[in-house]
Order: structure tokens, then C-alpha cells, then sequence
């Protein structure tokens, strides 16, 4: 595969890894006419702000109807059903129809230019009534006191099917929104059991090699050690290696995250220490002797000598040269093999959960749970048409209005055309209904029936590949099949206590002006270290350095941050 198909590819993966839940798979209950719903007149603003009365009509229509003034960011590349555009499409109709809500841009801003136009709105004081930011923006803002209260909004108009998805992280969202009590923003949640590093073995190798497969973490040593030196290619070459780096070091795709979990280490990650306090996985003891590990492999020639100068791109070619038998990386990667498995006729790859280097069990690090927010600005009427709003777009892509002909995606002339991203506040499915889902999945691919999905929000359409791979081997579904796998061997090593979030999402000042040269940094040390150019012990000056460059200085923002928020 030529490096720009495989981006492409990998960048795809990664918005699937992010978005699939709000683009795929079906509640599949028969579409009902909420749009029927109550025609009474909102409660006031100042009502729906305070304490609850009591649960209203999650859809409760304004009537007369309300103007919603807002601003968004658009794409360029966007395209439009027959008819359609920013200002008049299916999503809009319906805010009208179902709920009296007439929306009206403010302003619109290429995806590239909105955070730019958007700061410059936040200093002049000239904000829409409602508008999306990111984590620091939304700090920002609350602490100018430029915000809506929603806390009575949302527990008073939220439908318990949308109070459901977003506590599906455990609350974790809607607390990163909540600031002195008060509920501030409505997150959009995803789902970071998506990203948990597995390893990622060939299994061909092992047969031939007489390998058993990996159960413990002296196990995957022992087989990248066999697979560096007894020849599992045949060629007769010594032109193989144990685990797949690239140069980035981390990320979805030949990344040492894993093998990091394996020793308690979570790198680029926000942890809490035992006194609740938030520190960096990146300087903790552990990652000195993954380090260390690292470095000892290099020297034995289980790393390619040249890691520190391939992308994951070459790395993939590498793959597909059949350089490489083992890999850390995400339940999305065979989409990343396939070319090497086309080009290679019985190679297999197996997804294993990462043993631990002490038998305590592995925890997977993974993202925030919230990958942005919608807010309202403070002194608008009527805070809660937000609310009605998200209940309106959890219930027709996550709900029994589900309809994926029209509000996700439009079929048109040959052309498949996404409206979800034109839901003004929407929101994915939390890790508890992806985990819901895919035990859904399980079940239905184990008894071969796909009437078991009905319930799934999310990985329904895996279930005709895998089936299909399954009772034939078709390689034409190879890639999807094997995420399935790697959906398995996530839901059932991965969830729970088992995944290790990070404990903040957002971006400080410090971290504004001195991430760039602090991941660089680290980076760069990292790389030394491994490749046997810095002695291990320069970890204990990377740390300092660390804290000098802003480290020290970012935690403290962070902390002071989530102190906030209690």
C-alpha cells in the first residue's frame, strides 16, 4: 500500500475510532412520531435554571417559535442533499418541526479558522447565544462568568435515554463541564474504549517457529527474541524483528503504549497519584524501566535499528516486506496489516491482551471521554432548548427514532453524504453503550442472529463480515472480522477499573505555549535512551529538565483546574 492510500486509511480509522459510534450500528425500533410532541411554551429561563419542579416533555415545543442564534464551524468539502445547504437542511427542519427552534448562524467559520474567529468573539464580548469550544475555551469562559447555568436545564428536560449515554463514562463528561457545582456546558462524549493498546501477534510465525502463544510478559520477550533470530521469514537473511516501533513512539499503531501498561507506566497520560494529585504518566519511575527494556531489545536486535527515522506509514511497508511479527496497537489495526496480508498469503495476525510484568493486571491508558463542548451564553432565555436539542439527536442516531437514511447519512446519486455532523449538539455513545453493543455483537455472531442487534447503538454492520469470514474465510473480510477479534479481546481485558483514562482533557495556558517543546523533549530523550545513544539515567535529567520547561508549571494549572470543578 503507497504511504498515501495507508494515511488516509489510518487517518479514517482514527475518526472511526473517535466517531463510529454516532455513525453506525442501529437501535432497531420502529421510528416514532415524537415530532407529535406537546405544543406548551418552554418553562422560563430563570425556571429551567434553578431547581427542577419536576421532569417536562424532553421535546417540548416553543410556540410560539424561538430564534437560535449561533456560530459553527464548517468544511469546505462538505456536500448537501439535492436542495440543502448550512442554512436549510434535515437536522434544521427538524429543530423547527419537532421542537420551534429557528436556527440562525451568527457566523460560520472553516473548521481551520473557527477557534481564531471564536477567541476573538470571547475577547470582544460579542458571543451567539450558543456555540461550541474546546476544554480551555470553555475554562476560559467560566471564568469570566460569560456562561449559562444548565443544571436545572438539563435535569429537568434531559430524557432519561439521553441522561443515559452521558453517564455512560461514569460521569467523567459531565463533571469535566461542571464548575463550582454548576453544569456549564453539554459535553460531547465519546468512547476511549476504542483505543487500548493490544498486542498484535502473528501467529504463522508462531506455528512455524513452534512458538506457544503469549500469556505472560517473559513470553512476548521470548517470541520477539525468536522472531529477531531463528529466521521466521525463511529467507535465510537475518532482516527481521520482534516488535513494530515507529518514531513517534506512541499512538494506535506500532506504539510502545502497550508495552508501557505491561510495567504500570502511562505515558502522556494524566494520572493521579495516591494523594489524588494529578501527575504525569510520562515522568513516573515505571516508564524509566520500559526504558530500560526498550534499550536491552534494541541491543539484542529485536528493534528495527532504523525506528527512529520511520513513520508509522514506513513502518506499515516494513510490515508488509514481512520484517515484523509482533505490534502494540489499537482493536482497528488490521485495516493497517491488510495490505501486508493480501501481499502475503498465510499470514495471520491475533490480537492478545497485554500481560503485566508482575501479574498484576494490565490497565490500558486511553483518552478523555469529552472531545469538546456546547455552551450558552450567559443571560439567554432559554437555556434548555440545548437540552431538547441533544435529547433530539441522541434519540435519531443512539435511539428509537434512529433513521440512517436521513439524519446520518443521505444516499444521493451514488454518493454516500454524512448529516450527522450537522446536528448542532450532538454526541457519541459513552463506553458503556459501546461495551453494550459489542456484547450484543458477540452474542448475535455466536448464535448467527442478527435479530439479537435490535438494542446495539453502535458495530452492528461487523456483524454480516465477520459471519460471513467465519463460515468461509473470505478474505474480502478479513480486516473487519479481525477488529472484531480485537473488539473481543478489549471487552474482555479492558473495561472497568481496567481502562485508565486520563484524568484531564483539556489545555492550560502553559500548555498552550510550551507543549510543542516539552513533547519534543521528551521525544527526543526517549529515542536516545532506546537506541543506546543517552544512558538510561538520563531519564532522571529529562524529569528535571521536564519541570523547568513548563512541566512543573502545567501540572500546577491542572490541578488548580480540576480543583474547580468539585
Amino acid at each position: 500500500m503507497k504511504r498515501r492510500r495507508l494515511f488516509k486509511l489510518i487517518t479514517g480509522m482514527l475518526t472511526i475510532a473517535l466517531v463510529a459510534s454516532a455513525c453506525s450500528g442501529g437501535g432497531g425500533k420502529s421510528a416514532e412520531k415524537t415530532s407529535e410532541s406537546s405544543a406548551q411554551p418552554s418553562a422560563s429561563a430563570s425556571e429551567a435554571s434553578g431547581s427542577p419542579a419536576g421532569k417536562a416533555d424532553p421535546f417540548e415545543k416553543y410556540d410560539p417559535p424561538i430564534e437560535l442564534h449561533v456560530a459553527r464551524a464548517v468544511d469546505q468539502t462538505w456536500t448537501y442533499p439535492k436542495g440543502d445547504s448550512i442554512d436549510n437542511n434535515v437536522w434544521y427542519r427538524e429543530y423547527e418541526n419537532l421542537l420551534g427552534i429557528k436556527v440562525v448562524h451568527d457566523w460560520t467559520a472553516l473548521a481551520t479558522e473557527y477557534n481564531r474567529k471564536l477567541n476573538v468573539s470571547i475577547a470582544s464580548g460579542s458571543l451567539p447565544e450558543v456555540f461550541s469550544v474546546s476544554a480551555s475555551q470553555l475554562k476560559q469562559l467560566a471564568d469570566a462568568g460569560q456562561l449559562e447555568d444548565l443544571t436545572g436545564a438539563y435535569e429537568k428536560y434531559a430524557s432519561d435515554h439521553t441522561k443515559k449515554l452521558q453517564q455512560g463514562d461514569g460521569g467523567a463528561a459531565l463533571a469535566s463541564a461542571t464548575f463550582n457545582g454548576k453544569l456549564l456546558a453539554i459535553p460531547v462524549v465519546n468512547a476511549p474504549i476504542y483505543e487500548p493498546n493490544l498486542l498484535w501477534v502473528r501467529t504463522d510465525w508462531l506455528e512455524k517457529l513452534n512458538l506457544p502463544e503469549p500469556k505472560t510478559l517473559e513470553d512476548v520477550f521470548r517470541i520477539s527474541e525468536a522472531f529477531a533470530n531463528e529466521d521466521p521469514d525463511g529467507n535465510g537473511e537475518k532482516d527481521t524483528f520482534g516488535i513494530a516501533v515507529n518514531n513517534y513512539l506512541y499512538g494506535p499503531i506500532t506504539s510502545i503504549t502497550g508495552l508501557a501498561n505491561a510495567y504500570h507506566a502511562y505515558p502522556q497520560t494524566w494520572i493521579k497519584d495516591e494523594s489524588g494529585k494529578v501527575v504525569y504518566g510520562s515522568t513516573q519511575p515505571q516508564m524509566k524501566e520500559v526504558l530500560a527494556k526498550l534499550q536491552e531489545m534494541y541491543k539484542g536486535g529485536q528493534l528495527d535499528r532504523e525506528f527512529g527515522v520511520k513513520d508509522g506509514n514506513k513502518v506499515a511497508e516494513d510490515i508488509a516486506a514481512n520484517h515484523f511479527g509482533m505490534a502494540f496497537g489499537a482493536n482497528w489495526n488490521p485495516y493497517v496489516f491488510l495490505d501486508a496480508v493480501k501481499k502475503n498469503p498465510g499470514m495471520e495476525w491475533k490480537p492478545f491482551p497485554v500481560p503485566s510484568v508482575d501479574g498484576t493486571p494490565t490497565k490500558a491508558s486511553a483518552g478523555f471521554s469529552a472531545s469538546g463542548y456546547v455552551v450558552v451564553r450567559k443571560g439567554f432565555e432559554h437555556p434548555e432548548a440545548v437540552v431538547k436539542m441533544l435529547n433530539l439527536h441522541e434519540e435519531v442516531v443512539h435511539g428509537s427514532r434512529r433513521n440512517e437514511g436521513q439524519f446520518i447519512t443521505v444516499e444521493e446519486g451514488g454518493e454516500r453524504i454524512n448529516t450527522s455532523r450537522l446536528s448542532i449538539v450532538q454526541s457519541g455513545v459513552s463506553n458503556d453503550g459501546v461495551i453494550e453493543s459489542l456484547k450484543l455483537l458477540r452474542e448475535a455472531i455466536k448464535n448467527e442472529d442478527e435479530s439479537l442487534l435490535k438494542d446495539a447503538l453502535t458495530e452492528t454492520d461487523k456483524y454480516g463480515p465477520t459471519v460471513d469470514y467465519l463460515k468461509t474465510g473470505n478474505m474480502d473480510n478479513w480486516a473487519v472480522a479481525h477488529q472484531y477479534f480485537g473488539f473481543e479481546a478489549t471487552m474482555d481485558n479492558y473495561t472497568g477499573d481496567r481502562l485508565l483514562m486520563t484524568a484531564f482533557g483539556g489545555q492550560t495556558p502553559t500548555m498552550t505555549d510550551k507543549w510543542a517543546t516539552l513533547d519534543k523533549l521528551e521525544k527526543e530523550t526517549f529515542t536516545k535512551i532506546i537506541m543506546g545513544a543517552a544512558s538510561v539515567d538520563e531519564f532522571d535529567k529529562f524529569i528535571e529538565d521536564w519541570n523547568k520547561l513548563g512541566g512543573e508549571a502545567i501540572l500546577q494549572e491542572i490541578n488548580d483546574w480540576l480543583s474547580s470543578q468539585q
